[in-house]
């Protein structure tokens, strides 16, 4: 086979197999291909839902564009849409004026979606970084502050308990927000509207302190409720429950034997509500006082109502080491107690040791010397004993013995 010319262009194995096809056949094979390609791309395109957002085809050019898209979301109340425009807008056009619109925008679509807590941050926010803007001067982001607080509050539920049952630490944020609406933004538009927030507050409060108290009424202990009425009677007048507070107040007062209080309050429950059923109780009670303790006596003895002394703490056992008063330490046993005798003047001293070994050498006969020599000993101790007895009886007899002796 002859070799190719060098010089001569080399044909590739595809071009020959279009020369050998024929136009027909090429043209063919190219739809053929296109069609296959198509499909493939078709089949890898995900028909489901999109993971993101496609920055060309669901946001507009500018931030105008975007932020009326926005608003648009928020008139058919798709929340999560506004939010995606609106943060868009933020990011994208950080100092565009419609960057500070969108901000509030996003703390409306929070407030309106439920998330209380989340627009609460983001109102109290705006207002701080945004404080000459329109809806700050006039109080209203303040004002939705604590609308927020008070929406995160406990709300009433089939399933739950009452909310004058549960947790109120929400509702006194709330009064603090409201607290300073009324310090920096008092007589705006909102004012009215925030006075009325305030009021229901205040009485759902009041409705916890009043269970409170009924509880401990119930369970005879009115040394615990007293502090909460008084409480009460001060901090929420005007709610509308101040029959309710006074009456049972009156009652802990009667069960603490304050009787000169007792008095005090049901007159006043009586003449501030005579026509609350509570007040014509007060009368009732009133009569009850005074045919048994007579009439008021300002000097009345009073009960102790001093709040009882914790007792000390006890001492530790281990008084050497305070820091760990478990650690007793128990005094060392000797091996065998030692018994030691004292032998009358003039003789030798001996000691028996028992319990232990014996020290003396020769087994047995060491031993029975060491018992020998305490028996003795013993003898001689009670001869002793037994002259110094007789010395002392005739000294006694005849005291001029004595001193004759002497």
């Amino acid at each position: 086979m002859r070799a190719p010319h060098p010089h001569a262009p080399r044909t590739s194995r595809a071009t020959a197999c279009t020369l050998r096809r024929g136009p027909l056949q090429t043209s063919l094979g190219k739809w053929i291909g296109r069609g296959l390609s198509l499909a493939l791309v078709v089949a890898l395109v995900p028909t489901g839902c999109k993971n993101g957002p496609d920055l060309s085809a669901d946001y507009a050019q500018t931030a105008r564009e975007n932020y009326e898209l926005a608003l648009g979301e928020f008139s058919d109340e798709d929340w999560d849409e506004v939010i995606q425009y609106a943060d868009f807008v933020r990011i994208r056009f950080p100092f565009s004026r419609f960057a500070v619109e969108a901000e509030l925008l996003i703390a409306r679509a929070e407030f309106e979606e439920g998330n209380y807590l989340t627009a609460q941050d983001a109102f109290r926010q705006f207002a701080k970084l945004h404080p000459t803007h329109q809806h700050v001067r006039n109080g209203w982001v303040s004002y939705m502050a604590a609308v927020s607080a008070y929406m995160n509050g406990p709300q009433n539920f089939f399933l739950f308990p009452p909310d004058h049952q549960r947790d109120q630490s929400r509702l006194r944020e709330a009064l603090v927000e409201l607290e300073y609406f009324f310090d920096h933004y008092g007589g705006t538009p909102s004012t009215e509207h925030a006075a009325a927030l305030r009021d229901e507050i205040n009485r759902r409060l009041l409705e916890h302190e009043l269970y409170v108290a009924r509880f401990y009424l119930d369970r005879e202990k009115p040394e615990a409720a007293i502090g909460r009425l008084e409480s009460a009677h001060a901090r929420y007048p005007g709610i509308g429950l101040d029959a309710e507070v006074l009456f049972l107040l009156g009652i802990t007062y009667l069960r603490m034997e304050e009787i000169e209080l007792a008095r005090s309050t049901f007159s006043e429950l009586q003449s501030q509500h005579p026509k609350h059923h509570h007040g014509k109780q007060a009368r009732i009670y009133l009569r009850y006082i005074y045919d048994t303790y007579g009439p008021a006596d300002p000097g009345r003895e009073r009960p102790d109502r001093s709040p009882p002394k914790p007792l000390p703490p006890p001492e530790p056992k281990n008084r050497e080491r305070p820091e760990h008063p478990e650690a007793i330490e128990e005094p060392e046993v000797p091996a065998g107690p030692v018994l030691q005798t004292t032998p009358p003047s003039g003789g030798a001293k001996g000691t028996l040791e028992t319990g232990g070994k014996a020290k003396v050498g020769g087994g047995a006969e060491a031993s029975g010397e060491a018992s020998s020599e305490s028996e003795a000993s013993s003898e001689a101790a009670s001869e002793e004993e037994a002259a110094s007895g007789s010395e002392s009886d005739a000294t006694e007899e005849d005291p001029d013995a004595g001193s004759e002796s002497e």
